[in-house]
């Protein structure tokens, strides 16, 4: 049943808004001599950042204004919408390309990234999921084995944009969260080797992704192209 609602946790937005502010300050140390350069404004993606940071700040005050059981009653609904918005970033004319991933769906001028709700929505119905399952979580075929399936059909979907690193992080933070729920430590070992066997292959079989790992070994081998970020990284700090 629903707890009384409590005050907000002030020092936790405290420190959320302090990191969001270093965040954008380095946006705009990293991007200024780039921006200027390209489009004659030295703030032009700090104030996109800009933007999107006070979306994702009220929506966060938003979010810890909604009693939690909401999201609970909501989340079959919610996984559902995202997988059918994760199928439509795959059909031509609703899906759109960008850098090579096919990852985002048009509406009217702005464009949205389905495997973003997917992270949101994976976690509350997964969260939803292992609540339901405390007594079969040490089951590995009642237990683990349903919940990393759902886990993985969204993983492979992500997949097909193709988009390693949002696929990951969510996989990851569905894993934490069925480890915390008490699924037994031998069921991760044997998962955990195929499944970084597995993550190897992904990058191994895509040259940008292996660039990728070569730039952050060496980011001045190439400092106009797969090294540029880090090396403005390295300015910035």
């Amino acid at each position: 049943m629903p707890l009384k609602k409590s005050n907000p946790d002030l020092i936790l937005i405290i420190v959320t808004l302090s990191l969001l502010t270093v965040g954008l300050i380095m946006v705009y140390s990293a991007s200024a001599i780039w921006a200027t350069y390209k489009f004659d404004d030295s703030f032009y993606f700090a104030k996109r950042q800009l933007l999107f940071a006070c979306v994702g700040v009220i929506a966060m005050f938003f979010i810890m204004n909604v009693d939690y059981w909401t999201w609970r009653t909501w989340a079959k609904i919610l996984i559902i919408i995202c997988f059918i918005m994760l199928l439509a970033v795959l059909v031509p004319g609703i899906g759109m390309a960008r850098n090579g991933s096919r990852s985002w769906i048009g509406v009217g001028a702005f464009s949205v990234q389905p495997s973003e709700f997917m992270k949101l929505a994976m976690i509350a119905f997964l969260a939803k999921f292992l609540s339901e399952r405390q007594k079969l979580i040490t089951s590995f075929k009642k237990g683990m084995l349903p919940s990393l399936g759902l886990v993985f059909l969204a993983f492979g979907l992500i997949m097909l944009q193709p988009d390693l690193g949002t696929g990951t992080v969510m996989v990851g933070t569905c894993i934490v969260m069925i480890f915390i729920s008490g699924a037994k430590i031998s069921h991760f070992v044997g998962l955990g080797l195929i499944g970084v066997a597995g993550f190897i292959g992904l990058i191994l079989s895509a040259p940008y992704r292996i660039k990728r790992i070569t730039s952050f070994l060496d980011p001045w081998e190439d400092p106009l192209g797969s090294g540029f970020q880090m090396i403005q990284s390295f300015y910035a700090i």
